[in-house]
């Protein structure tokens, strides 16, 4: 094969990988959870509430600062500001400190891998600039998904308390401040600053919102509209929760299913991605000259960094096809 055709082999499917990844990207930035959330959120708020505060004033209430000024600090620190709050009160610190630690390994690891391809210098902090930012993005993410797999396992459980406590004449208020103690990590946290926020004299409507808005969950969305929508039109609570209460489990028993229906996908990229290190250790020993041309000449080293390129490309759409979000 010539050298016109090898390039223009890997021009066409260079092309054809950019685009599945732009069309995997639009894909998900329209299937966004958070605007959805918002919105539905959004539907609770007093449209009058913001002329009777003042902006500087702020409710006695309120667990964490959700806003603020357009004056008070740069757009992209604020939304820093806001992704590392969103961190911070799903995982802690020590969420923040993991993404941090993610970060810098994998800047080291492309620095270290486009240093031994022998790129130039702006090659390297090109390739530094881009793989940085999708780690980070990419540890975020898997704190969040951490975060919602093990609050919407523990989340039906707690509405179940919640039903009892409601049938057996106990207000909503003291119910909430008892799944507070009783429920499951990460849910009796949660329901924990919301008991005390109700019990010093916060509003239900504001508590609830601003729970949501932490946590951004549909589930949990669902459950601050039937409370505040009950509180405001009156009606059976304990039946409305038991309704939701079965809707959530629906919903995790569909996530369940898709993961049992994917699983075999999500195997197969495990062992494809082991595949070539496999067969790599296994030519090493029986062939040493043979693979220590990838090591010792310039050309092996470009070939290295193109198939890790290629390899994580690939994994990376595997992955996405594998995994389906039905969290929203």
């Amino acid at each position: 094969m010539r050298p016109a055709d090898v390039v223009a082999a890997a021009a066409f499917f260079t092309i054809v990988i950019v685009g599945l990844i732009a069309r995997s990207l639009r894909e998900m930035m329209r299937r966004r959870p958070a605007p959805r959330i918002a919105q539905r959120v959004g539907a609770l708020r007093d449209p009058h509430a913001a002329n009777r505060q003042t902006s500087s004033a702020k409710p006695s209430h309120q667990l964490v600062s959700l806003g603020r000024r357009p004056g008070d600090e740069l757009a992209w620190l604020a939304w820093l500001r806001a992704k590392r709050q969103r961190v911070e009160t799903l995982a802690g610190r020590a969420g923040v400190r993991a993404i941090v630690i993610v970060a810098l390994s994998t800047a080291l690891a492309v620095l270290g891998a486009t240093s031994l391809a022998g790129l130039p210098l702006w090659v390297r902090l090109l390739a530094c600039g881009i793989a940085v930012p999708v780690a980070t993005r990419t540890a975020y993410a898997f704190i969040i998904t951490r975060f919602k797999q093990r609050f919407l396992a523990v989340f039906p459980d707690t509405l179940d308390l919640i039903i009892r406590a409601v049938r057996a004449g106990i207000p909503a208020v003291q119910a909430i401040c008892t799944a507070g103690v009783e429920s499951e990590e990460p849910v009796r946290s949660t329901f924990r600053a919301m008991g005390d926020a109700l019990l010093v004299g916060g509003d239900v409507k504001d508590v609830l919102e601003q729970a949501a808005e932490r946590l951004q969950l549909a589930d949990f969305s669902f459950f601050a509209v039937c409370l505040v929508l009950q509180r405001e039109t009156g009606g059976n609570l304990a039946e409305t929760l038991e309704n939701l209460a079965a809707i959530v489990r629906t919903r995790r028993d569909i996530r369940a299913k898709t993961r049992a229906l994917t699983a075999e996908g999500r195997i197969s990229s495990k062992i494809i991605s082991g595949v070539p290190f496999f067969i790599m250790g296994f030519l090493y020993i029986v062939n040493r000259p043979y693979v220590s041309l990838l090591f010792d000449t310039r050309a092996g080293h470009k070939m290295l960094t193109l198939a890790a390129v290629l390899l994580t490309i690939g994994l990376v759409l595997i992955r996405k096809i594998a995994n389906l979000d039905t969290s929203r």
